[in-house]
């Protein structure tokens, strides 16, 4: 490329970035930031200046009603909305005063007061609506109402001026009301075996605790929502096998002969005959399987819970092998073989255990 066509190519491409451009395309955010980014640098000239100011004030107009007419709704997700576009519009003021000082002194009050205005109505729609729903709470015992009033509550406190000691009771007792509390048992009347290892890891369901759910594991609940019964059955063990009985043959060397020629040489010559040997290979599988019993029994009309039930399985295999015969007829790969033994029988519980807990907290937690 020539040098003279490649300075008109950066020129267009600088052209195609400048603020200048983007305001004449409307593109009033693309300018805004463009014009600040080159003041901000140290390149921008007047003309730049005249372009902040100009997108800015487009963005206020075009910005500010779409605000206005949010904040006109009846739904307070649009009172959110058009208090982000508000919030957002300060900030840019803020960003653009520290190069063009003096200005926007309307918006500068305006928008403040407008903020205020949704915050205030914010605040009132969510308090209103948390002791709403407290009420309801208390009046059925229904604890997810209580639930509602917590977030109620919790948003109406993100939009409040100043802390309110009545807001904080009410989102304490609110949270206070909206604990479910499940009374878990654990029951194996099959094994004498395990009992350690059950308890110290279905014990862990006590961990699930956390926000609106408690969760204790034998051990006594006042006004428990949830009584959750765990009944294992018997350890299931089982051992099957299968057997390979393979022949084979090889053509050997079975002995030397002496063999004179004519002039009476004497030589030694190999003698060849089939030697035959046998392998036996016995492969045989161990599963473990363990079953529990879930029973749920809803103590109080906040528990929603059904019983199941659950199975976990885990194998070993090993693989045995035993040969016969001549072993110069056998493969190498079967010779010296020594025997496998099963996983531990603790491993394989360990598994299983692990499994069927994880089961359970998919399922419940």
């Amino acid at each position: 490329m020539q040098p003279r066509t490649l300075f008109i190519v950066l020129a267009l491409f600088t052209a195609c970035g400048s603020p200048q451009k983007a305001f004449d395309n409307q593109d009033y955010e693309k300018a805004y930031k463009l014009s600040l980014s080159d003041i901000s640098k140290g390149k921008g000239d007047k003309e730049t200046r005249t372009v902040l100011q100009q997108s800015l004030e487009n963005l206020l107009e075009q910005q500010g009603s779409e605000s206005r007419r949010l904040a006109g709704s009846s739904e307070p997700e649009d009172w959110k909305a058009a208090l982000d576009i508000n919030t957002e519009l300060q900030n840019k003021i803020g960003e653009a005063l520290v190069f063009l000082p003096n200005s926007f002194e309307k918006e500068r009050y305006v928008l403040p007061q407008q903020a205020q205005s949704l915050r205030k109505r914010l605040f009132s729609y969510y308090f209103e609506q948390g002791k709403g729903d407290l009420a309801r709470a208390e009046s059925t015992g229904l604890k997810q109402y209580a639930q509602h009033a917590h977030g109620a509550f919790t948003k109406a406190r993100f939009y409040a001026e100043t802390r309110l000691a009545e807001l904080d009771s009410l989102t304490q007792l609110a949270f206070k009301k909206g604990i479910i509390y499940y009374k878990v048992e654990i029951d194996a009347p099959f094994d004498i075996t395990y009992h350690w290892e059950i308890n110290r890891v279905f014990g862990g369901l006590a961990d699930m605790s956390g926000g609106f759910l408690r969760v204790a594991v034998d051990e006594p609940v006042k006004n428990a929502d949830c009584a959750i019964e765990i009944r294992f059955n018997s350890l299931e063990i089982d051992i099957a096998e299968e057997k390979g009985d393979e022949d084979y043959n090889k053509e050997v060397i079975v002995a030397y002969q002496t063999v004179a020629d004519t002039a009476g040489h004497e030589t030694e010559v190999p003698a060849y005959g089939t030697v035959e040997g046998n392998v036996i290979t016995i492969t045989q599988t161990k599963t473990a399987t363990w079953e529990i019993d879930v029973s749920i029994d809803g103590l109080t009309p906040n528990c929603g819970l059904s019983g199941d039930n659950f199975v976990a399985s885990t194998r070993s295999v090993i693989r045995l092998v035993r040969t016969s015969g001549d072993q110069r007829a056998i493969p190498e790969e079967y010779l010296n073989v020594e025997d496998e033994d099963f996983m531990e029988e603790d491993d394989m519980v360990e598994q299983l255990l692990e499994d069927l807990y994880e089961q359970m907290v998919r399922a419940y937690f």
